[in-house]
This record gives structure tokens, sequence and C-alpha cells, in this order.
């Protein structure tokens, strides 16, 4: 029965794409609901209630990052997709940063996107079903979920991190990635591992994606080359993070 999942928004210029997206997840069991232009998409994630969005990152009226951040700001669990002619690192970053859960690139190939877009879906299930979700929730306050790990202190139930005392500003994959880290803490992970766990499915993508996020989560933990850190290499497999921080030299 077409709409049973419950209303997928999609938010984008091109008619052709968004009959194209729009055929796509009412075949998948939403009820698609399509604007043309950001403001109509924001208008309408507050109307509509939408358990995901696909996000051009190209729009009429404003830019498709922007709309992100908006739409972010509103819920901070739902998935929001870009779907996009661009696939270069820096529209990846600036797009993680912004909120965003993930990126399918044009021109759209239905099984990538339904297996991304079930994926993050499955984490949002699975989010909103932990105790942890549901007691903070309830209570408006920290549950007791907290992880510390040298400086950073990882609050799952309460979806929050800090380094160092403070709190620090994490986009949903870059969450994911550290709790996941957290949950394995001394314990060396691959990169084909970090794909399956953050992303949910077997990823057509490149191991690069997992560097670049990496890359991301140690800035805005305060982790470089000239501070060292506990995220660190291991080179020709993947990543590790460190029970304690490493003393300075």
């Amino acid at each position: 029965m077409a709409g049973a999942r419950g209303r997928l928004l999609i938010i984008e210029d091109s008619p052709e794409t968004s009959e194209l997206l729009a055929v796509v997840v009412e075949e998948e069991g939403f009820s698609p609901v399509v604007r043309n232009s950001g403001q109509e998409g924001i208008d309408a994630f507050d109307s509509e209630r939408p358990v995901a969005v696909l996000l051009d990152w190209v729009m009429p009226d404003r830019p498709g990052i922007d709309v992100c951040r908006q739409l972010r700001e509103r819920d901070p669990a739902v998935p929001i997709i870009f779907v996009s002619g661009r696939d270069d690192e820096a529209s990846i970053s600036r797009g993680l940063d912004a909120g965003a859960d993930d990126f399918v690139v044009k021109p759209v190939r239905r099984i990538e996107l339904v297996a991304r877009l079930e994926a993050h879906l499955r984490k949002v299930h699975d989010l909103v079903q932990s105790p942890g979700y549901a007691r903070a929730s309830a209570a408006g306050q920290d549950g007791d979920d907290r992880n510390r790990f040298g400086q950073v202190e990882i609050d799952s139930a309460a979806r929050i991190v800090r380094v160092e005392g403070q709190e620090v500003a994490l986009g949903p994959l870059e969450f994911k990635l550290l709790e996941y880290f957290g949950r394995n803490a001394g314990i060396a992970i691959s990169r084909e591992q970090v794909l399956n766990e953050v992303y949910g499915y077997d990823a057509d993508i490149s191991t690069e994606r997992v560097d670049l996020l990496v890359r991301r989560l140690r800035t805005k933990l305060g982790e470089g080359p000239e501070r060292g850190g506990q995220l660190v290499a291991v080179p020709g497999y993947g990543y590790r993070l460190e029970r304690r921080r490493p003393p300075d030299d």
C-alpha cells in the first residue's frame, strides 16, 4: 500500500529528477511529498513531518546546504540525503557539516538510493527504540550512558560529546562514528567495518569517504598531526580509539 511507511519529502527543482525519485519512493511504500524550492521544502518539513528527506544541492531560491542546516535544527534524527551531481570531497565535507547523513550522486541508481535510505531509517529506528534515547527524551536530562576516553566524553543518551568539558557539535555521521569507536575502544577497526556500521549497508563507495569523515571528526575533537590524539590511524587497515589520551611530548 503506497504511503504506508510514512511521508518522504523530496526537495528538488528538476521535474524529471523529482518525478523519478517520487516513483522510486512510492514503490518502496512511502508517500512522496515533492517541493521545488528550498522554502517550500522547509515549510513542508514543518507541516508534513516526513520520515526522511531527499535534497538537491542547488535550489532556485537558496542553496540546498542552507536548507539542510535549517532542517537539521528542526530535527536532529531524521535522515537527510543529498541527491546531487557533486561528488567532490569539499562538497561532501560541507554537506556533512551541515547535518546531512549521506550523498547519492546523480544520475541516481535506484538500488543504491534505496539501500542507503533503508540503512539510515534503520539507524533512526534503533536510536528511538534504545533505552537511553527514551530516558533522555522523557526526563529532559543526561542519561547514564556516558563514557570517557581521556579528554573525550560521549553521552549516548543525550547525544552529546564533550572535549575537556566543552560541548562539541558533531554531525549525525560524525557522532555515529565516534560512538562506534567508543564501543570498541582499544580495538583496531577497518575502513570496511566503519562503512558497514556508519552507513549500515555494503557501501558501494570508496573507503576514502571514511578517511574524510575521520579527518573531520579529529578536527572537531581538536586533534591533529601537531597534537597527536586518541583517534589514531592503523596503517593499511583503519583506525583505533585509544582509551587514554597519549601524553604530550
